[in-house]
């Protein structure tokens, strides 16, 4: 795999590199050497005059573009204007803190105070500097010079020693200042205004620019050039100021806004128009334009020389790095149906939920083919290399598959949804979020320098270290989880966890690609285990997702793979997703009768003793109730459940690779192999509060050593799933009527947060979980705002819709309020008592035939042949009667309580008959 890839690189890196090499800080000129003859060019040579099947002949040495910046450019729609506006939130482009070696000195001349730094601590070296007011004076030591006041302009003769450190020659000896000490340097970089003022749609000769994806090589020339004729930098060290003055033009300008106006809009910067951008471009069939205006390159000479910055440096997308990259234009507008014509995806982007729904990037944003998605250089580069694993040398097949794997991965690095990461300093690849969301500013990779994140060289690592982890693997130790049951070794580490190899290599699998309803090459009862991660709802449409990087490699596999590669795009039709694209009418019931299919092939496999596991991410409730739902159908129950802490655990405001803190389950399940028995709630309830409370010393002593909060609350709520698991199907809330998924969940959460309510009295425990949790969250109020009761409700799974759709409250102008009890009476008067069967619209009847002057009479809904009343009912009643929001409702509940225990104690005994419920009214007393 190694001399595959030292292969790829010398046949694909001599083709690219005139369009990646640039000049160095301070007019540092690269070397180009033609090997044949040994011979360095000259410094006015011009690789981009090297004919193409000569340049494998050449070797260059020095400073190179790693990242190229781009940014979307907004063509004005108003009539007569039709100005390409760049769309940017800021004219900060980048910012970094760097560490510079400094000497704190007083000028033997004006006695003003001043650090003397080693080295210039800059990001652009060639670009004008502004310094922030607050910042400390400053003198960089000058090696030929000496030391420069600042404040002054007094010159000192001065020296770095071996042994001394800094040695400044005073009028009255010398001054040893010692080694010197390093200290941080904010810099920020801000694009120019006189760029961010844009560009007209066409030359002074009324020939129009190009830029988007749909342009000709002419015309996007044109525009390149325009552009990088407006382009100035400016850097600014210290705390950026409100407002900077461009030294050399005198401009001053903001630096916390540019030309983007909101979400989704910008204003054009000549008339003025604030404008949707999709609304922008959708008249012109085109993607946006995009314009370069800077560049981050690495100088290997200023990085050996210890200069700051690592030999990192920025420079503004100037005219020359325009014509580099045009001449890339040129050479892939030739080669694209020539020798590269097998190597590029030219199919279109088909209708999806993503692409026409969801990012609008195929009818809004102009996106029309895959290829767009890439700009004309980044294009030439991925069909050469995608040519040279396909054809270069003579390997096997299978290297040369490993290898798709880096390409894959590269994809996502070189493309035009990549975007720059400020607090990082480097670029996030695409799909850093599961979506095609087009980015306003872009950052295009580089290829072959060993310094730049998620370039090919980079790319090529995670094969590599992956093939050595399948031979010789290992795992995480946590030194902490370590000393809890070896001390004595933890003791020996240090760090807070210590590699470990297990010596159980990755073993050759047979690989099948289909969908999970329907195994046949697979025998029944054959498996021991079954591990699947299912997808969840419409969280993430991957098929959709996956064309992304399956239209390039289908190219190099459909011959290999007919069966799998032949087709355009990924199969959809059988995925296990809730689509509304595909299924319009009810996305949701396919998904969940699919993953039901899936489950139940994964049962035909299993043996009787075999186990099902899976993982769920705990902060998506709804799609965990259709999982549970399909899970339980398909005949499993859970047999436990273990939270694990998420990788990507670093803050609550952190984005892409630092998310929230949030928790995986894993679930494992086995084979239901005998009928559930019934139970009822309460009793249900009952157990998983006694085993809850078992486990409260165990819980609470992981408390005392951080084991967080929500991992206990995890814990619990895995208890209860399993007991409802084992009993599906057959818990019930009351005689004849079973509890959904959904509704138990809900319970489930309230038994969670039981202790939240201490100090108020609960509401009965034998009721309705969706009954429990209104009184729960009404309480004794009688409204409560929408944006209240919204977060009151936040990870229930309980939405006020559940109310509103029972009657029990009503919105109007953001506020919800309770029914009246009387008016949920009047509402039930002529309707079927049978119907009659939640616990508290039972209660609430009754309380409302009680209330004064009601006309309603109580016995009549008590006496009636169809009703029965609900195990609930009465602690329900009792408990109004206390908690009621008003005196009226408190008055008709104690009204209620006498009538129904009267109605009760009048009711001849009837033969005694087993029920679930039996112990349920003294469990509730």
């Amino acid at each position: 795999m190694k001399k595959l890839l030292a292969d790829i690189e010398a046949e694909v890196k001599p083709q690219i590199m005139p369009y990646y090499y640039c000049d160095g800080p301070e007019g540092e000129k690269g070397k180009w050497t033609h090997l044949p003859s040994n011979k360095a060019m000259p410094a006015d040579f011009d690789p981009l005059t090297i004919p193409q099947s000569e340049r494998k002949d050449y070797r260059y040495e020095g400073p190179e573009a790693i990242y190229t910046f781009w940014a979307k450019h907004g063509p004005c729609q108003v009539t007569g204007c039709g100005h390409r506006t760049p769309i940017m939130t800021s004219p900060v482009m980048a910012v970094k803190t760097i560490s510079v070696k400094h000497w704190e000195h007083t000028c033997s001349k004006c006695s003003g105070e001043f650090h003397v730094e080693e080295d210039a601590a800059r990001m652009a070296p060639d670009a004008p500097l502004v310094v922030a007011p607050d910042e400390h004076p400053f003198s960089v030591l000058d090696k030929k010079r000496g030391v420069i006041c600042p404040h002054c302009g007094h010159v000192e003769e001065a020296a770095i020693r071996v042994k001394d450190g800094l040695v400044i020659e005073g009028t009255r000896g010398q001054i040893k200042l010692g080694k010197g000490k390093n200290k941080k340097v904010e810099l920020s970089l801000l694009v120019h205004p006189q760029w961010l003022a844009g560009s007209p749609k066409q030359d002074a000769e009324g020939q129009p620019y190009g830029g988007s994806a749909q342009d000709d090589v002419a015309a996007t020339t044109r525009w390149d050039v325009a552009r990088a004729a407006k382009i100035r930098l400016l850097e600014v060290r210290g705390t950026l100021p409100d407002e900077v003055t461009c030294p050399e033009t005198k401009v001053t300008f903001p630096t916390d806004r540019a030309n983007k106006a909101g979400n989704g809009k910008f204003t054009c910067t000549k008339c003025g128009t604030t404008q949707d951008i999709i609304a922008a471009l959708r008249p012109t069939e085109k993607t946006a334009p995009f314009g370069a205006y800077a560049v981050q390159g690495y100088a290997p000479l200023r990085d050996e020389a210890g200069k700051p910055y690592s030999g990192r440096f920025f420079a503004a997308f100037d005219v020359g790095h325009a014509k580099q990259y045009d001449a890339s234009l040129s050479e892939w507008e030739a080669r694209k149906n020539d020798d590269l014509k097998a190597y590029w995806p030219q199919s279109d982007i088909p209708p999806s939920l993503r692409a026409m729904v969801k990012d609008l990037i195929a009818n809004g944003h102009g996106y029309k083919q895959w290829a767009d998605m890439f700009n004309p250089r980044q294009l030439l580069v991925h069909a050469q290399l995608l040519k040279a694993i396909v054809n270069v040398g003579n390997y096997d097949w299978s290297v040369r598959e490993y290898v798709l794997g880096a390409f894959q991965q590269y994809l996502r690095n070189q493309c035009l949804f990549s975007f720059w990461n400020p607090q990082r300093d480097t670029p996030e690849p695409m799909f850093s979020n599961s979506n095609y969301h087009p980015k306003l500013t872009v950052v295009e990779n580089c290829v072959f320098p060993a310094l730049g994140r998620g370039n090919w060289a980079s790319s090529t690592e995670g094969i590599l270290e992956g093939r050595e982890w399948a031979i010789h693997p290992w795992e995480v130790v946590s030194i902490e989880s370590l000393s809890r049951r070896d001390l004595v070794l933890a003791e020996k580490l240090s760090g807070k966890s210590e590699k470990v190899q297990p010596g159980d290599p990755v073993l050759d699998v047979a690989v099948h690609q289909g969908s999970s309803t329907d195994l046949i090459q697979l025998e029944t009862g054959s498996l021991d285990l079954v591990i699947t991660d299912p997808p969840f709802g419409d969280l993430l449409q991957y098929s959709e997702l996956a064309d992304f990087f399956y239209v390039w490699l289908r190219l190099a596999l459909k011959s290999k793979y007919p069966e799998i590669f032949s087709a355009e795009y990924t199969p959809k039709s059988l995925e296990a997703v809730a689509n509304s694209f595909r299924e319009p009418e009810d996305s949701n019931g396919f998904y969940q009768r699919l993953l039901t299919q899936c489950w139940r092939e994964a049962h035909r496999l299993l043996k009787p003793s075999g186990i099902l596991a899976f993982t769920f991410h705990h902060s998506e409730d709804e799609p965990w109730v259709a999982v549970l739902e399909s899970l339980f159908d398909a005949g499993y129950y859970l047999e436990a459940t273990y939270p694990i802490r998420s990788d990507e655990t670093k803050g609550d405001n952190a984005e892409f690779g630092a998310q929230k803190i949030e928790y995986d389950i894993i679930h494992v399940c086995r084979k239901r192999t005998e009928e559930p028995k019934p139970v009822s709630w309460g009793r249900m309830r009952r157990e998983v509060m006694a085993d809850v409370r078992q486990l409260q010393a165990m819980l609470e002593n992981h408390a005392k050593e951080g084991l967080p909060a929500a991992d206990i609350q995890v814990i619990r709520r895995g208890k209860a799933l399993e007991y409802f698991s084992r009993h599906y199907g057959k818990v019930y809330v009351d005689e004849g009527r079973t509890i959904s998924v959904r509704d138990a969940l809900v319970g489930i959460n309230q038994l969670i947060d039981e202790d939240a309510d201490k100090g108020k009295e609960a509401p009965p425990v034998n009721a309705e979980p969706m009954t429990r949790q209104f009184l729960r969250t009404f309480g004794t109020a009688t409204e409560m705002k929408r944006d209240q009761l919204q977060k009151f409700l936040r990870g229930t799974i309980t939405t006020p819709d559940d109310f509103e759709q029972r009657g029990w409250c009503s919105e109007v102008k953001k506020v919800f309020t309770r029914t009246a009890p009387l008016d949920f009476a009047r509402d039930w008067q002529g309707k079927h008592k049978r119907k009659l069967t939640s616990d508290l619209d039972q209660a609430l009847v009754l309380i409302g035939a009680c209330v004064d002057g009601s006309g309603i009479n109580a016995s009549d809904t008590l006496t009636n042949e169809n009703f029965k009343p609900h195990i609930a009912l009465k602690p329900l009643l009792e408990w109004l009667q206390k908690n009621g929001s008003d005196q009226t409702t408190r008055n008709a509940a104690s009204r209620a309580v006498s009538i129904f225990s009267a109605w009760q104690a009048s009711q001849a005994p009837k033969p005694l008959q087993v029920s679930l419920f039996d112990d349920d009214e003294e469990y509730a007393k």
